[in-house]
């Protein structure tokens, strides 16, 4: 890590270094207190910004080691992983069965017959009682498009946050904290890349390691097995599936196909197990995030005034 910025801060160093010996000499010849005071002023800001930039590569390794011994690899890595998980086992199986659900239940509402061989007669539903379960799919369908798209944001951040932070927006704050006009802007964007880069991954890696530690309290996973959300298993959710072999069959079994539309009006409990899944998902991936990111603006700007003094 420090060797990508060692030149940048070398070479800033020198400037300033430069630029400060220049006021001194100027001091001195034409004998201006005025001018030797604002180079002391310079000089001793010169060492802030070292101490400065000493604890953010501090801080930076100091999360690094965290997330390494919480989770086993690099903050922004494990962030990315997180949410894979969250997506790939939480999210899009479910997503699947629903819209399969969706399907069926919409192909076997619209089969109707005539009660007799009139035209006059009553024409009745084939399986009624679908309208209800219908809607409640589409709106766990709605639900689960709503958290997949919140996810799918998640990642493109932390994949913007792992190409911009570390090498723009880090080098370019280190070298704007050195000059005298732009040193607020430089402080905020040194803790702004260090919060994105590391604080904001850390959190995510310690409410993986929190949920980790509840799923294997509550037995839903191994001792030694990581966090998944898919949990249902343990417990109900796998008895509805095999009751009803259309929420993991395909579409094309017919015997699985009928065995919904029949089952379903008479047992909306079925359904139970994806708002659970909904409930759950919401957790992990709005509330918690959301968490995060509030703290780690919220740091970026008490830890901004306290290093600048303004607030």
């Amino acid at each position: 890590m420090l060797e990508l910025y060692l030149p940048v801060v070398g070479v800033t160093i020198l400037a300033v270094t430069a630029y400060l010996a220049l006021v001194f000499m100027l001091a001195y010849a034409f004998k201006r207190p005025q001018l030797n005071a604002y180079a002391k002023i310079e000089l001793e800001q010169l060492f802030i910004s070292a101490i400065i930039l000493v604890i953010a590569f501090a801080a930076w390794g100091f999360t690094s080691m965290i997330t390494e011994a919480l989770a086993g690899g690099p903050p922004i890595e494990i962030a990315l992983q997180y949410l894979d998980v969250v997506i790939n086992e939480g999210i899009l199986p479910i997503y699947m069965k629903l819209v399969r659900m969706e399907v069926l239940l919409t192909y076997f509402n619209a089969v109707e017959y005539r009660m007799g061989p009139g035209v006059w007669n009553w024409t009745v539903k084939a399986t009624p009682g679908l309208d209800p379960l219908i809607s409640i799919t589409r709106m766990l369908i709605f639900s689960f498009t709503a958290l997949y798209g919140t996810l799918s944001i998640q990642i493109i951040i932390f994949n913007l946050i792992d190409a911009l932070m570390y090498f723009y927006v880090l080098p370019a704050g280190i070298v704007l904290r050195f000059f005298p006009p732009t040193r607020d802007a430089g402080v905020f964007l040194i803790v702004l890349a260090i919060s994105f880069q590391c604080f904001f991954p850390m959190l995510y890696a310690i409410n993986l390691n929190a949920l980790t530690t509840m799923w294997q309290m509550h037995e839903w996973v191994g001792a030694d097995e990581p966090y998944t959300p898919n949990i249902e298993d343990t417990n109900y959710f796998y008895s509805v599936n095999e009751a009803l072999g259309t929420f993991t069959s395909s579409a094309n079994e017919i015997a699985g196909t009928w065995a919904l539309p029949v089952a379903q009006p008479f047992a909306f409990s079925l359904m139970v197990p994806f708002l659970d899944r909904v409930a759950q998902i919401s957790l992990v991936g709005l509330i918690l995030p959301a968490l995060c990111m509030t703290l780690t603006v919220a740091f970026v700007n008490a830890v901004t005034k306290f290093i600048t003094g303004k607030g």
